[in-house]
């Protein structure tokens, strides 16, 4: 019997995968970045799922997907992304869990382990605090930088039940049918699509000025999820929606020629202006990249009652049609059809910017998570090597 608790538990390393997923399928802090496929994503690092039981019994209580990777100057970190995977009420379980996850750590040679669990900042979050510090684990903090911490705390999830046409804001309809106004085509596929679907998030990195990934990561992806992933890509006919512009443009002209009032002249031939410019655009768009352009595009993962957008992007050429509205409805209603409750669409501002602007057209829920914890397993050197992994991860 440990001295930490009056319950006897046993902590070991699980190589039956399968264990490992059904338990944590059943549980509410299920995350995709505790699965046994999640690991094959992440194979740059050392990875271990390790599990927690009542002593001679096999039933998990606990477990953790650990990633292990190396610092600067020779030291180590290991990560346990959105977990662990447990009720962190069960007080003798949560000293046992982090007892040995410390003594883990020594064993790799990491000065600290980190987790970001699935919790949310509210009363239950508050005690979460306010119990791992009382076993030593130092707490992050309420971050509100989206760059502070690895996965975001604050997130945007759309319910199903919430998702409907008719419960969505005429502003979101108007762009929607916008969109599919513009000559789309919907391709939904996997590896097919990942040289189209990388070079919009090529046009996306330049346009936001952010690292992102690449086609490898993008299949790599979609290899280790192969019956749950999916690239939902909107293809743009560029060629007929430049015949629809130039005929446009020649009603606009006749219009011109007919009308005696100045001021709606004036304003109808504004509109010539912008249209003429317009048929330029696409012109160029077709000498360059073809009649059939990619302009916006995600990577989803469905998996169990949840699903989650991973990445998406789009071709700023085709912004004006508000086609990225259509390659997320299009995602979120694929997502739903493959028997997902919910739709994680990521990471959001905490309280204002773009990417919560354009999210809460969706009618989500925000949600607030209570962020990131450390185990340090070196008093000594935590506070200098955490100061090293900050230097480290802003300069990203």
């Amino acid at each position: 019997m440990n001295e930490y608790t009056s319950r006897e538990f046993e902590f070991k390393s699980i190589v039956d995968l399968e264990k490992v997923e059904n338990f944590i399928l059943k549980s509410p802090l299920f995350d995709i970045l505790q699965t046994p496929s999640w690991r094959n994503v992440k194979d740059e690092w050392k990875s271990e799922f390790l599990g927690f039981t009542e002593k001679g019994e096999t039933e998990l209580l606990a477990s953790c997907l650990v990633l292990t990777r190396s610092l600067p100057l020779g030291f180590k970190m290991c990560y346990i992304p959105r977990g662990i995977i447990m009720d962190y009420s069960d007080d003798e379980l949560l000293s046992f869990v982090v007892l040995k996850l410390k003594e883990y750590g020594k064993k790799e040679k990491a000065l600290f382990i980190k987790f970001d669990p699935l919790i949310e900042e509210n009363s239950e979050g508050k005690r979460l605090i306010e119990k791992l510090a009382l076993l030593g684990v130092a707490y992050g903090g309420r971050t509100k930088e989206i760059h502070e911490t690895i996965q975001f705390r604050f997130d945007a999830t759309i319910y199903r039940d919430d998702y409907s046409y008719e419960k969505l804001s005429k502003k979101f309809n108007s762009r929607l049918n916008k969109a599919k106004k513009a000559f789309p085509e919907i391709k939904i596929g996997q590896e097919e699509y990942s040289e189209d679907f990388a070079r919009l998030m090529t046009l996306t990195e330049t346009r936001k000025v952010i690292n992102l990934r690449d086609k490898a990561y993008f299949e790599k992806i979609l290899a280790a999820f192969p019956k749950n992933s999916a690239i939902v890509i909107v293809y743009t006919n560029v060629k007929e929606l430049l015949d629809e512009v130039k005929t446009e443009t020649l009603k606009l002209s006749k219009r011109i020629k007919d009308i005696s009032n100045e001021k709606k002249k004036v304003l109808l031939e504004h509109q010539l202006l912008e249209k003429k410019d317009e048929v330029n655009d696409l012109e160029q768009i077709i000498k360059t990249s073809g009649e059939i352009v990619p302009s916006a595009g995600n990577l989803i993962i469905y998996y169990g009652e949840k699903s989650y957008n991973l990445y998406a992007g789009m071709d700023d050429a085709f912004k004006k049609y508000y086609v990225s509205y259509l390659s997320w409805d299009e995602s979120i209603k694929y997502s739903f059809l493959k028997g997902a409750l919910m739709h994680d669409m990521g990471g959001v501002e905490a309280d204002s910017g773009g990417l919560r602007s354009f999210k809460k057209m969706f009618n989500p829920s925000f949600k607030e998570y209570v962020g990131e914890f450390d185990i340090p397993t070196n008093r000594l050197l935590y506070p200098l090597i955490k100061r090293l992994y900050k230097m480290r991860k802003d300069k990203k």
